[in-house]
């Protein structure tokens, strides 16, 4: 229901108001009332925020639930300006400050969400800010400077932006958390554009070169993401250009899957989310961003009510992608469209595979993939189990007499087909037990069946044909760990595609399956070595560099590590942002490792200058605390305890409430003779008895 997410319930419809949730929401506490299964917060900072904003649960009068349903229906018919008169008419009559304050906030999310008319957005939220000396509540003018600062950040007025958030800065005391959601919120604002001229500049020296396909994308990637430059309107001209630019390039299906997201969940455009989800589907039939295109536009049209259009669209993703990874939820909304259209039989059925071949095995975290977070799995099971009927086992024992002549033939679909029925009509026989070890192996093989008959029987365009072959062999790697087939299938697209960026990915896989799985060095060595000499420009040609220095340190030849590294660091970054606000790039762990190269090698001197350096120049690595144990280390060589100490202690400030610099320590440092952990409570325990022991000196 499009109105939900716009309007708020009053407390006898939903008993919390969009006020408390969307302050959770900024505050990092949001997943607490919609994900049961997210980790548990420390009660007692829970219990602060919730005593700043319980006392505007109730602040919405009854008379407010008596005009919702009125705005909601019109909201879902699209007829905005209704609805925008309807809350103005409602605000102009109550003397109400909270009434008025809601209205005020509905109005301007209407401009925001759906008609996109951000001054006007921006003046409904000034209203609410007027009213700040008519005994507006703290939390409903925190809730409007936030919103104003992100209409500011969605019409690019980012400066203005930034000084809206250092109001919220001010007003709010340094122990409320959205005084920390508005530094937060700038510091985002401001790494953001440093980082779209990082990819700017990329793009004009790598002009032409996939290098500069992947800047584009990435700055295309800065404006769609709601916490960096929030322009969704901008972003989406930004992958047009790219995929005007490069149509071929690895990215375009997920730039084109981008577009109709954005224009799905963001800008609330259904009609024209679905028509690019479309042209995901046609153009780049073999990417995985197809199944999530057609996943989207079966939605749509449940959530819209039209079940005989979702009914078609869930059975196309069924059949042409089987090994979709949300597969389970397909099952699910499949029977749920066949019960709403009366199609009891059908309905059972998909229930049924819901129920016995996907449940068991489901991670409870996606159960909100069919909207029922709130659940528990076995409860789940008692629901849908209700609607269950067993077979008897003879039936069972034919069907997998068909699933073992299926598979000997090599009709993996089939085969497949069997599984799944046999899992859903008997669950508890031996034979079912049978099929369902057989299961995911069987999801795989059809999947590479299916790329095979579209590669045989098919004219597949060049760039189509080499993401089909790529795709078998990632499925052979990764999830059928079948490593030779897997180099087969990558010596095939590097035959078929040299010219084209699969061959790079293809051989870059195979280089991986060499030196990880196969126990192969010197092949590893040379399909990186081909990478660098044939596609120089690309960004497998930097990952080859560094996983060329991981080879040669393995072997212990550390200059050729060190060079391999430095090589590395010289291509042009790409970020992937961490958890609190670290960044980590192959860069980044290029530049550690060449400090661990010369400690291994036993050249102390250079690894002190390496990891200082290190330190100096990457204050957002995930990896400062292992540079520090390392420098550690290194003083204790030199029998400087003093300073080995004052580094311990700089490491365990580092790691303390950080999992991911403790991730980062535990994987770099863990077999240093001083440091050999690992789990968090070790690590925590050896710094602190190494700086005791030191301190003692």
């Amino acid at each position: 229901m499009k109105g939900c997410q716009l309007l708020v319930f009053s407390c006898q419809l939903r008993g919390l108001s969009v006020t408390i949730h969307r302050l959770l929401v900024y505050a990092g506490w949001g997943k607490i009332f919609t994900n049961r299964f997210c980790p548990k917060p420390d009660n007692r900072r829970l219990k602060t925020v919730i005593s700043q904003v319980l006392l505007i649960i109730f602040f919405i009068p009854l008379v407010v639930s008596a005009h919702f349903e009125e705005v909601h229906v019109l909201i879902e018919a699209g007829d905005y300006p209704a609805a925008i008169h309807k809350l103005e008419g409602l605000a102009a009559s109550t003397q109400d400050i909270a009434v008025k304050s809601w209205c005020y906030y509905q109005i301007g999310e209407i401009y925001y969400n759906y008609t996109h008319q951000y001054t006007r957005a921006a003046g409904a939220y000034d209203k609410i800010l007027q009213l700040e000396k008519k005994g507006l509540s703290a939390e409903e003018l925190f809730l409007a400077i936030i919103k104003k600062g992100d209409v500011y950040s969605r019409m690019g007025n980012y400066q203005d932006a930034i000084q809206t958030y250092d109001r919220l800065i001010k007003l709010a005391p340094a122990s409320h958390f959205v005084h920390k959601t508005g530094l937060q919120k700038i510091r985002d604002i401001n790494t953001a554009l440093g980082d779209l001229r990082e990819q700017q500049r990329v793009m004009i020296q790598h002009r032409g070169t996939p290098l500069a396909a992947v800047a584009q994308f990435q700055i295309a990637e800065l404006y769609r993401n709601q916490s960096q430059l929030n322009q969704p309107a901008k972003a989406i001209a930004k992958y047009e250009e790219l995929l005007a630019a490069h149509p071929d390039a690895v990215m375009a299906p997920e730039a084109r899957w981008r577009i109709a997201h954005l224009r799905h969940t963001v800008l609330n455009q259904s009609a024209l989310a679905i028509a690019t989800y479309r042209k995901v589907v046609n153009d780049y039939p073999t990417s995985n961003f197809a199944a999530e295109a057609l996943y989207q536009i079966a939605n749509i049209h449940r959530t819209s009510e039209k079940y005989s259009l979702a009914i078609p669209v869930f059975e196309k993703l069924k059949q042409k992608y089987p090994n979709f990874w949300n597969m389970h939820a397909v099952l699910y909304w499949t029977g749920v469209c066949h019960e709403k259209t009366l199609n009891y039989p059908k309905a059972i059925a998909a229930f049924e595979t819901f129920h016995h071949a996907y449940l068991p095995q489901l991670d409870p975290g996606y159960l909100g993939q069919i909207s029922m977070h709130d659940k528990s799995v076995s409860e789940v099971k008692v629901q849908i189990g209700k609607r269950i009927e067993k077979l008897s086992a003879q039936i069972a024992e034919t069907e997998l007499e068909r699933l073992d002549a299926a598979r000997a033939n090599r009709d993996f679909s089939l085969a497949l087909s069997i599984a799944r029925n046999l899992l859903a009509t008997t669950p508890h026989t031996p034979q079912a037990t049978q099929a369902s070890e057989q299961l995911l192996t069987l999801q795989h093989l059809a999947t590479i069946e299916n790329l095979r008959e579209q590669l045989q029987n098919e004219i597949l365009p060049p760039v189509e044909a080499a993401r089909a072959r790529l795709q078998i062999g990632t499925i052979y790697e990764q999830h059928l760990q079948d490593y030779p087939a897997a180099i087969e299938v990558y010596k095939e697209v590097s035959k078929y595609h040299p010219d084209l960026p699969y061959s790079a990915e293809a051989l870059y896989r195979s280089g991986i399956v060499y030196a990880e799985q196969l126990a192969a060095p010197n092949k590893a060595l040379e399909a990186y070595q081909t990478i660098i000499a044939v596609h120089s420009n690309t960004l497998q040609a930097m990952m080859a560099h560094f996983q060329l220095g991981e080879l040669y340190r393995k072997l212990n030849r550390y200059s050729e590590a060190v060079q391999a590294y430095k090589t590395t660091i010289g291509y042009p970054e790409r970020d992937r942002y961490l958890a609190g606000g670290y960044k980590d790039s192959f860069s980044d762990r290029a530049q550690f490792r060449i400090g661990r190269v010369h400690y291994d090698d036993g050249r102390y001197n250079e690894a002190r200058f390496a990891f200082e350096e290190f330190i100096q120049n990457r204050s957002e690595s995930p990896r400062r605390a292992a540079a520090y144990v390392f420098l550690a280390a290194i003083n204790e060589k030199h029998d400087e305890s003093a300073q080995a100490a004052y580094f311990y202690k700089r490491a365990e400030d580092t790691l303390t409430d950080s999992p991911v610099q403790m991730a980062a320590l535990i994987e770099e440092a863990s077999t240093l003779d001083n440091l050999q952990a690992t789990d968090s409570e070790t690590v925590m325990r050896s710094l602190k008895a190494h700086q005791k022991r030191l301190n003692m000196r």
